[in-house]
C-alpha cells in the first residue's frame, strides 16, 4: 500500500516538474540522509493508531450496505470510540495532576534552581498540557518534548532586551523520527512541523544531532506543490526544498552548541515492548495488539444501534385492503396516514394472506450487551487493565469501575510502569532546561543559573498515589501502626496524610499548644465550679422549715 501511494505521488510530481520546468528533486522524509528506512513501515502503523484514536478509520468504519436501489451503497458504522476512552482513562491515572518535581542542591538554604525550573514549567502550561500529551503518546506509541531559548521581537524584527525565556514544545509520534539512539535512549532525531499558507503545505525539519561534544540544530524547509483539494494527502508530502527565510526569517539554518551533556529533547514511550520491530527504540500504542478486539467492539456496537433501526414496529397490510381516493390533480391517496412507518403494503393474490399481520420483532438487547462486555473484558487484559475495569451499560454506555486499586492489581502495576517512562522523560527535560539557561546566561533572583548549575543538582519526580488506593484504608492502617508504637506522629502525617516535613512539624506544634490550652482551660473551669459551689448562700431556716412542714402534710 505504501509503495503504491509513493509511486503514485512520485509520478504526479514528475509530471508537475515537467510542466513547470522545476529541476529540484522530490524526496519524502524516509529518503533523506540519516533517517532509518525501517521507520516507514512503523509509521504506517502509527497511521492506523492515529485514526482509531480519532474515532474513524475508513477501512473499518466505511462498510458496504447494499440496498435494492443501490447495490454499491456505503454507510458509516456507529462506533464506541473505545481507543480514545482507554487512553484518556489511563492518562488520568498516570498523571493525576499530583506530580511533584524537586530539583535539590546540597548546602543551600533556598532551592533557587528548583524555583527557576518550576517557574519555567508553569509558564509553559506544563501541568495542564502533560496529561493531554501522555494520552496521545499512549495512543500513538510515543511522544517527545523539547526546549529552546527565544526572545520576543518588536515590529521591526529586532530583539527586545530582557525578554529571553525558555519555551517547551510537545510533539507526537508522527511528528518525530529518531535517527540515533544508545541503549534504547534516543540521542538524535528530527522534528517535523507543518503549516498551511496560500494553499500550500510547508514542512520544517528540525534536526538534533551530536558530533563529538558539539550539539547541532539544523533546519530545512520544504513546500508541497500539491494544493488542497487533491486526492493525495498533500500535508503528508514533503515536496521540494524551499528557502528557509521565506517563512522563518529569524531562524538559523544551523546552530552549534557547546558545553551540553544531554540532548535538548526527551522522547517518552508507553511501557510496552515493541513487537513490531524489536531493534527500534520507538514504542507502540497500548492497543497495537488489540486491533481485532477494537474492531469487534465497533461491529457489536453498530449491530446494537442498528437493532433499534431495523427492528422497529412493522404492520403488514394487504395492498388490496387499502382504500384510495383521487384528488383534483389525479393523484391517488390512501385513507390511513401514508407517512406512518409502521404500515407496510404487501401485494398478494393469496386469499389466506389477506389479513393484517403484526410483524414486530423482539430486540436482542441483552445479547448485544453481553457480547460487548465480553470483548471489553478481553480488551482490559490486552491493554493492561484489571478485569472488569470497563463495562458497557445500555443506559449510559461505557462505564469505568470505581473500586479501590490495590498494589497487586494489574491496573496498578500498569500505571507504575508507565510512570517510570514519564519520570525518565521529565528528568531529561529538566536537565535540558537548566543547561539551556546556563548556556544563555539566564538569571533567577539575581543569581546566574550557570553558577547554580556548577554546584550540581538532583531531580526527583514524585507521583501521588492517593487516587489509586483507598485513602481511608491507608489512614486506618497508619492509625493502627501509630497506636501500637510502630510509627511516629511525624511520619504518619508525611506518609499517610501527605504533609510536607515543615507542615508536619508546624501541625504538631499547634496540636501541642492546643492540648496545653485545653488542659489549662479545664483546670480553670474546675476551679471556677468549686468556687461557685462554695460561694452559694444557704437557704433561710424559715424556708427549710416551711418545706419540711409541707412535706409532712403531704405524707
Amino acid at each position: 500500500m505504501f509503495n503504491g501511494l509513493s509511486k503514485k505521488v512520485r509520478n504526479w510530481m514528475e509530471k508537475a516538474k515537467a510542466d513547470t520546468g522545476i529541476a529540484k528533486e522530490f524526496k519524502d522524509i524516509f529518503e533523506l540522509g540519516g533517517v532509518p528506512a525501517f521507520n516507514q513501515f512503523y509509521y504506517f502503523g502509527i497511521f492506523i493508531w492515529k485514526y482509531l484514536y480519532k474515532g474513524f478509520y475508513r477501512p473499518w468504519h466505511r462498510i458496504l450496505a447494499p440496498t435494492i436501489d443501490d447495490t454499491n451503497h456505503y454507510r458509516d458504522m456507529d462506533r464506541m470510540d473505545t481507543a480514545k476512552a482507554i487512553c484518556a482513562e489511563l492518562a488520568g491515572l498516570i498523571w493525576s495532576e499530583q506530580c511533584e518535581i524537586h530539583v535539590s542542591q546540597e548546602n543551600t538554604e533556598r532551592q533557587l534552581l528548583e524555583e527557576f525550573v518550576i517557574d519555567t514549567l508553569t509558564k509553559n502550561a506544563f501541568w495542564t498540557k502533560m496529561q493531554e500529551h501522555i494520552e496521545q503518546a499512549l495512543a500513538l506509541g510515543g511522544g517527545a518534548m523539547k526546549c529552546w531559548y527565544e526572545t520576543k521581537r518588536d515590529a521591526k524584527g529586532d530583539e527586545i532586551p530582557d525578554t529571553g525565556h525558555i519555551s517547551i514544545g510537545f510533539c507526537m509520534a508522527d511528528q518525530f523520527v529518531p535517527t540515533a539512539w544508545d541503549n534504547a535512549k534516543v540521542t538524535d532525531g528530527v522534528f517535523i512541523s507543518r503549516e498551511a499558507k496560500d494553499g500550500y503545505y510547508y514542512t520544517r525539519l528540525e534536526w538534533h544531532k551530536w558530533n563529538g561534544f558539539s550539539y547541532y540544530i539544523s533546519n530545512e524547509l520544504f513546500r508541497s506543490e500539491i494544493k488542497s483539494g487533491s486526492q493525495i494527502e498533500s500535508q503528508d508530502i514533503l515536496g521540494f526544498r524551499y528557502p528557509l527565510d521565506e517563512i522563518y526569517p529569524f531562524l538559523n539554518a544551523e546552530t552549534e552548541l557547546q558545553g551540553l551533556d544531554t540532548s535538548l529533547f526527551a522522547y517518552y514511550r508507553p511501557a510496552i515492548a515493541n513487537n513490531i520491530d524489536d531493534n527500534s527504540p520507538l514504542g507502540v500504542s497500548i492497543y497495537a495488539n488489540a486491533l481485532s478486539t477494537l474492531k469487534a467492539l465497533d461491529i457489536c456496537y453498530d449491530s446494537f444501534i442498528r437493532e433499534f433501526t431495523l427492528g422497529k414496529k412493522r404492520i403488514i397490510v394487504p395492498a388490496q385492503c387499502l382504500r384510495t381516493v383521487v384528488d383534483e390533480h389525479g393523484n391517488m391517496h390512501r385513507y390511513f396516514d401514508s407517512t406512518d412507518e409502521a404500515y407496510v403494503a404487501f401485494k398478494t393474490d393469496d386469499t389466506d394472506a389477506l389479513k393484517i399481520q403484526d410483524n414486530t420483532v423482539s430486540l436482542r438487547v441483552t445479547e448485544h450487551e453481553q457480547a460487548i462486555n465480553a470483548f471489553l473484558s478481553m480488551l482490559c487484559l490486552q491493554v493492561g487493565f484489571s478485569a472488569g475495569t470497563f463495562t458497557f451499560d445500555k443506559a449510559s454506555g461505557i462505564k469505568t469501575a470505581t473500586e479501590v486499586i490495590s498494589e497487586n492489581s494489574k491496573t496498578y502495576k500498569t500505571i507504575k510502569s508507565h510512570q517510570m517512562q514519564v519520570k525518565a522523560a521529565i528528568d531529561q527535560i529538566v536537565d535540558a532546561i537548566i543547561q539551556v539557561a546556563a548556556l544563555y546566561d539566564m538569571t533567577w533572583e539575581g543569581q546566574r543559573i550557570s553558577e547554580l548549575a556548577e554546584r550540581g543538582w538532583e531531580t526527583k519526580v514524585v507521583f501521588d498515589d492517593s487516587i489509586l488506593q483507598d485513602r481511608q484504608t491507608n489512614i486506618n492502617e497508619g492509625i493502627l501502626l501509630k497506636t501500637n508504637g510502630l510509627m511516629s506522629t511525624k511520619r504518619f502525617m508525611i506518609e499517610v496524610l501527605g504533609y510536607t516535613e515543615e507542615e508536619a512539624l508546624q501541625e504538631m506544634q499547634e496540636i501541642k499548644e492546643e492540648s496545653t490550652v485545653s488542659d489549662s482551660m479545664w483546670d480553670v473551669m474546675e476551679a471556677t465550679s468549686r468556687e461557685s459551689i462554695a460561694d452559694t448562700p444557704n437557704e433561710e431556716p424559715e424556708a427549710r422549715e416551711g418545706q419540711e412542714e409541707a412535706s409532712e402534710d403531704e405524707s
